[in-house]
């Protein structure tokens, strides 16, 4: 018996210990971080908001990649695992959930924008937008 409790410690350890090293290489970014690391990083920043979203205002430079598309993973799957990689939504949620999926996909360098553009257009930074009406 005590054995079994030993090994189910082990396993319960193993499996926290994992998911802290994972979450470990998702940092935190605020809006002036932000524009300092662009400046001094060759970095991927990426919205993870819907198209419509997207369209109404954006940081300058961003891809789009939907956190609700069926196309997520693939289309990030297609960025540089070498680069950091910078995710941004409205809030900050949706980013972080990002954030964790492409982490499983191999990415070295992952930031998350706290806050999100909201946070961005609140601190009085400029947004972007599309030419295109829908």
């Amino acid at each position: 018996m005590n054995s079994i409790l030993k090994y189910i410690l082990l396993v319960a350890f193993t499996i926290f210990s994992c998911s802290l090293i994972n979450n470990e290489s998702i940092n935190q970014m605020n809006s002036d971080e932000l524009i300092d690391f662009i400046e001094l990083n060759d970095a991927i920043l990426v919205d993870v908001r819907t198209e419509d979203e997207y369209n109404s205002g954006y940081i300058e430079n961003s891809l789009n990649i939907d956190y609700f598309s069926n196309e997520f993973s693939v289309n990030a799957d297609k960025l540089d695992k070498n680069t950091p990689i910078i995710l941004y939504c409205r809030s900050g949620k949706r980013s972080s959930m990002s954030a964790k999926k492409i982490s499983k996909l191999g990415f070295k360098e992952i930031y998350n924008l706290e806050g999100g553009i909201l946070e961005w257009i609140e601190e009085g930074n400029v947004i972007v937008f599309n030419d295109t009406i829908n």
